[in-house]
């Protein structure tokens, strides 16, 4: 069985790769790294429970530039009224600057009369060799393994209206920038709603 899945994704000319389109594209950049990672989730019902998870981190080492970050978004909800829960969950990646791109996407989602559940994970590696460029543009692999084993808790739909969002960005090397943005709603008795990015760059 083959581990990796080797393909050279989404391209454009200028070495970008876009795993999604999300609500913010990384700027172009003829030297150094920069990824954005995030994703949204969205919970409607008499009772609903969203949460969102990020971690990015970027650092600079001698002879080549490194990101790798992850995404988690999980909504659920529960109405009284048959078909009247709806749950929905995503994620992106936006990457400019890198050689190889290592990522690994899940999503899984459920529908019943009176419960919907719905989650999504994202999980990179991104690496930028120092005076070396792909001749085809970033060499993008899938692969069917986890990078990490983090599993934050799930949302719990049976009491009230609930929505939470962490995000964490870090990067280290010169003329470096991480940043984070988050936005979290919830209305009592008809929905909740989380997204957020991660950012950074060398």
């Amino acid at each position: 069985m083959d581990l990796f899945d080797h393909r050279h994704g989404w391209e454009e000319p200028d070495g970008r790769h876009h795993h999604h389109q999300g609500p913010l594209s990384a700027p172009d950049a003829e030297h150094g790294l920069i990824t954005v990672i995030g994703g949204s989730a969205i919970a409607a019902g008499e009772a609903s429970a969203v949460t969102g998870f990020i971690q990015n981190f970027a650092e600079h080492k001698d002879g080549y530039s490194i990101a790798m970050g992850e995404a988690i978004f999980q909504a659920s909800a529960h109405s009284s009224e048959p078909g009247g829960a709806l749950a929905a969950a995503g994620t992106f990646l936006d990457v400019s600057g890198a050689d190889f791109i290592f990522e690994r996407e899940i999503e899984h989602a459920t529908q019943g009369l009176h419960d919907a559940v719905s989650r999504a994970q994202l999980d990179y590696i991104a690496i930028d060799i120092d005076g070396w460029v792909p001749r085809q543009g970033p060499i993008v692999i899938d692969t069917a393994q986890p990078f990490d084993q983090h599993q934050p808790l799930g949302p719990d739909p049976l009491h009230g209206n609930f929505a939470q969002m962490f995000a964490i960005a870090e990067a280290h090397g010169a003329d470096s920038l991480a940043t984070t943005l988050t936005h979290t709603l919830t209305v009592e008795n008809h929905f909740s709603l989380v997204n957020g990015m991660g950012i950074v760059a060398l």
